[in-house]
């Protein structure tokens, strides 16, 4: 089980990794109820691994996919994470393989997904007056993003 407990803890220390430099080190901060000596893990990072985090950035899949997309950013300040990026379909069709334009015969179509985030949310104050002092509390709350488009066959209905 502890086994386990540490693999995840480096599966989520990975995003870290991608900011990293060679020479540097990464530490996270444990709770007491972690089961791990002290307070804290050092992972040295290994360059070979680099390369793997760092291979294909996200605008250049959406670059080299047959149904090409931008990255439109909304930010709200209210919001956790503040900014999310939302993927913009930049074709109706999908682009030949050899290169001959658009296809019409295929239809660009975005992917969804479904994300968590947390709103800010000023918490009703029971002092009146100068001395309440302003709260917040978070509600979990669910966005549906525009990750990236995809190629489809078209939908036909046939009349009949």
């Amino acid at each position: 089980m502890l086994l386990v407990l540490r693999a995840l803890l480096v599966l989520s220390l990975a995003p870290l990794l991608h900011g990293a430099k060679k020479s540097q080190s990464v530490s996270a901060k444990l709770g007491p109820r972690a089961g791990l000596k002290g307070n804290s893990v050092r992972l040295v990072i290994d360059p070979s691994v680099l390369p793997h985090f760092t291979a294909k950035s996200p605008s250049s899949i959406a670059n080299m996919s047959l149904s090409p997309w931008t990255y439109i950013d909304s930010s709200v300040d209210s919001r956790l994470p503040k900014h999310i990026s939302n993927a913009q379909c930049l074709t109706t069709g999908c682009l030949s393989p050899q290169g001959g334009g658009e296809d019409r015969g295929l239809e660009a179509k975005p992917i969804k997904y479904e994300v968590l985030v947390l709103h800010r949310v000023l918490k009703p104050s029971k002092k009146k007056g100068r001395k309440a002092r302003k709260q917040y509390i978070f509600t979990l709350g669910t966005e549906v993003i525009t990750a990236g488009c995809t190629c489809v066959r078209p939908t036909v209905i046939p009349q009949g």
